[in-house]
Formats: C-alpha cells, sequence, structure tokens
C-alpha cells in the first residue's frame, strides 16, 4: 500500500481494518466473504501457491506445516500433489494440536484436492500432539498484512503466533526455520511501526505474492518459547494442549504465572453484524456503503446498531377485568395450527420432490474460484439441463438433479438419459480449470441411483 492509504491511527486493528475495507471496496477476494476478521481468501492465490512452489524452501521440504485457511488451500494441494506431508492446525487448538496428512502414492488430483480441504484433512488425517516426535522444515503461514522488512499481522485472535510458540517449545522448528506468507500485493507495507509488533509475534522471511517474490533481509527474530505470562487463564482452560505444556513445565520445576486478562488486548469490532446490519439495507430506499460505516468506526465514532426486528408483545394474564387469557389462548391455538400447516406443507414439499427426482449426478475437484454461474454457463453450451442444482462450491462438489428417463417404450436402443448426460460431461472443466488442460471436473451418479440401475425396465 501506498503512504496515502496508510491508516491514520498507529494499532494493529488500524492496519488491518484498512487492508479489509481496501480488499472488500476493490472486490479483491474470494468466498469466504465478508473479509472482516479473517484471513483473506484473495484473489490470484492459485498464482501466489504457484510462485512459492517454484522456491527452493519448498522443494526441498520433506514436512511443512500449513495453515488452515481458504488463501493457503492450493499451497496444501502443491505440497500433496509434490509428495510432501502437511501439517495443518486444528482450528482454535481446542483438543488436539495438528492433524498430520501423507499423501497416499498414486492419488488421482481429484482425491488431493479433497485431502487439501479441511473437511478432507478432518476425515483422513492423523492426530499430530504434543509428544510426537516430527521434524517440521518449513512453515506457511496466512496474514493479513505484511511488511518488507519483515513484520506479520494476523486476524488478532493470536492462534498462529501461539501454534509456532508450541512448536519451538516442543523442538519440532528452530529459529532456522524458514517461515513463508502468500498475500496479495496490496497486502504488502513498505513498513509498519516496530512498536505494535510484541516477542510473541512470528515474522516472516519470504513473501510470495501473485506478482513478485519477496526475501526479508536482515531476518527478524522468532519468539523461542511460550510466553506463559501473556496467556490468560481462560485462554488455559480452553486449550487442553496447553494444559500438557504447563504440567510438563511445572514437571520440572519452573514457576508459571498466567496473566489475569486476555494476551489480546485488542477490542475487536463487529465485522459481520454490521457487514448484515448494511447488507440488509439494500431491501430499504436509504443506502450506506459499507466503507462509510468503517471510516466512521476508524474516526473512534460509536454506534449502536439496533437489528429491525420487533419486539414480540406481551400480555399479561392475571389482569382482572379483561379477556387476555382467552386472547392468549387464541394467540397460541393459531400459532399451534400455523406450526402444522407449516410440517404438513415443507413435508408435502419434500415428498414431492423426492417423487420428481429420477436420478442425480455428482460433481467434484471443483476449484475454488468457480461460481455456479460458471458451472451453469458450460451446462447451457453442452446441452444439459438439469431440474435442480445443489452448489457446495465451498467443499468442491455440487449435485445436478434430472426429473425425466427415457420412456419405457423408447427404443431398447436408444441410450438412458443419464448415460448421454454423462457422455455430454466429459473433460469438465469450469473456473481455474477453464484453460487447465489437465484439470477435469470429476461427474460420477450419486448415490442412491437405483431407478438408473436398470438399463431395460421392460425386462424387469
Amino acid at each position: 500500500m501506498t503512504e496515502e492509504q496508510l491508516p491514520q491511527e498507529i494499532t494493529k486493528h488500524s492496519f488491518r481494518q484498512k487492508v479489509w475495507d481496501y480488499l472488500m471496496k476493490n472486490e479483491l477476494v474470494n468466498f469466504p466473504l465478508p473479509v472482516y476478521d479473517r484471513i483473506p481468501n484473495f484473489k490470484g492465490a492459485v498464482e501466489a501457491a504457484s510462485h512459492l512452489a517454484e522456491l527452493e524452501e519448498f522443494k526441498n521440504a520433506k514436512i511443512i506445516k500449513i495453515n488452515a485457511d481458504k488463501p493457503q488451500e492450493p499451497v496444501r494441494f502443491l505440497a500433496l500433489e509434490a509428495n510432501k506431508e502437511i501439517l495443518v492446525p486444528i482450528p482454535r487448538l481446542r483438543s488436539r494440536l495438528f492433524l498430520h496428512a501423507t499423501p497416499v502414492p498414486g492419488a488421482s488430483k481429484s482425491e488431493l484436492t479433497t485431502l487439501s480441504k479441511i473437511h478432507g484433512l478432518i476425515e483422513a488425517g492423523k492426530p499430530f500432539d504434543v509428544d510426537s516426535p516430527i521434524k517440521i522444515d518449513l512453515v506457511i503461514m496466512g496474514s493479513v498484512c505484511v511488511s518488507r522488512d519483515g513484520h506479520r499481522l494476523g486476524k488478532g485472535k493470536g492462534f498462529a503466533d501461539l501454534e509456532f510458540a508450541i512448536l519451538m517449545k516442543m523442538g519440532t522448528i528452530t529459529q532456522d526455520t524458514m517461515v513463508i506468507t502468500t498475500v496479495h500485493d496490496c497486502q504488502v507495507f513498505d513498513s509498519l511501526p516496530p512498536e505494535i509488533f510484541k516477542e510473541y509475534d512470528v515474522p516472516v522471511d519470504i513473501i510470495v505474492t501473485p506478482t513478485q517474490t519477496i526475501v526479508i533481509s536482515p531476518k527478524l527474530k522468532k519468539p523461542s518459547d511460550i510466553m506463559w505470562h501473556m496467556l490468560s487463564k481462560r485462554r488455559l482452560k480452553s486449550m487442553q494442549v496447553l494444559q500438557q505444556l504447563k504440567e510438563m513445565d511445572e514437571k520440572e520445576g519452573k514457576i508459571i504465572t498466567l496473566k489475569e486478562e486476555d494476551s489480546d488486548i485488542e477490542v475487536q469490532k463487529p465485522y459481520r453484524n454490521r457487514f448484515n446490519y448494511v447488507k440488509s439495507k439494500k431491501h430499504f430506499k436509504t443506502r450506506k456503503d459499507v466503507s462509510d460505516v468503517n471510516d466512521a468506526n476508524d474516526e473512534g465514532e460509536k454506534q449502536q446498531i439496533k437489528t429491525r426486528f420487533p419486539k414480540r408483545r406481551a400480555y399479561n394474564k392475571t389482569k382482572p377485568g379483561n379477556d387476555s387469557n382467552v386472547f392468549s389462548n387464541e394467540i397460541e391455538e393459531k400459532v399451534e395450527n400455523n406450526d402444522k400447516n407449516t410440517q404438513q406443507r415443507r413435508k408435502n414439499l419434500r415428498q414431492k420432490s423426492k417423487s420428481q427426482v429420477e436420478f442425480s449426478l455428482k460433481l467434484s475437484n471443483i476449484p475454488s474460484g468457480a461460481r455456479i454461474r460458471d458451472l451453469k454457463n458450460v451446462l447451457a453450451e453442452r446441452g444439459v439441463k438439469p431440474n435442480e442444482i445443489i452448489w457446495l462450491g465451498y467443499r468442491g462438489i455440487c449435485y445436478l438433479h434430472f426429473n425425466k428417463l427415457r420412456k419405457n417404450n423408447s427404443s431398447p436402443e436408444q441410450p438412458i438419459q443419464v448415460d448421454s448426460i454423462m457422455a455430454n460431461l466429459q473433460e469438465l472443466r469450469i473456473g481455474d480449470s477453464a484453460e487447465n488442460t489437465n484439470y477435469f471436473i470429476a461427474v460420477e451418479p450419486a448415490k442412491p441411483i437405483s431407478r438408473i440401475e436398470v438399463t431395460d425396465v421392460t425386462s424387469v
């Protein structure tokens, strides 16, 4: 960012806020949205991951610790494709420490794509605990913003810094372990005020963007141990891993003093609530841009945003001289009848939908940057017209539901419709895969498909 775009406040939060606002205003981020309170899934994350994979530090590494955020998903895929083991933190370190994933020899790109996603890691990854003997060769982190001198700001929760300190304490990494981050170019500052950084903040050694690679020199010192005096009792109780490490230190005779307050003293603003509030105002005549609300908060204006839900009216059932009890009973009866009618309508709708669907297809290996409109355009070009599309792009899959099959009196030589549709969907590419001739969407019948497993209905 340029000097004109720098925030006036000198706090960690102000720099995060400025980056989030800039990314949203210029539409430089993909799902998930809004970007506030997240590691931004910036546009160009795939390109940045490709540049990272070309580095010698990446090629020489055998075991890589990669954060679980969406913009680093392409990095996880490339690491698995290069036959490297990866360690991914369990969100908020609630129970275990990391999930350890090892690529299976001969795995397809579709399988590696699934394994690189969070749901795939949860299913196939093995827990990695504090007593697991392993040596990590490279650490890859996500960032909200970084500077050319190596300073890094995450989303403000402190988990990435804590993960790094835990690994240092375990001896799994050292001061010489390289730390790399992938970000958009606009997330890179020429410098960040050193006074806002603390001894527990983890710096980076290399910054990779879609257009450049920045090697930090000289490198900044990394935290070497867990700083117990910066952790609160509340955080310790919420993380089993920290409790284990604390007990280990105490057995060695160390005296540990915890902080009464949380280590993250910055007040987080209700980004999602504010965004949803502004978004909901589009249904009314008055509008206010998200950046306007952000700017108002940056200038110190405190606004209390009230929801537009009507208050429930209270009726006095005990006051004599009125018909409140009768009226209340009438209301309860109407609500009960409405609930029954609603449930019946939903039941009828489900039965109707279920009876109409003749067969379904599952599309998997969908790239993270793809959108449902991309799929609809490709389906239209190939003459495939599903009656319903269930889009789960964030999981890399979607379902196509069709309501009609070949009629019973059709010629036996005529192919069943599902076979014809699957033939039309061969070598399907959408989104980020459109220009990659080696990347195809996997198409398969969705189970159960008993009604399309019989190729000749007349013979049954």
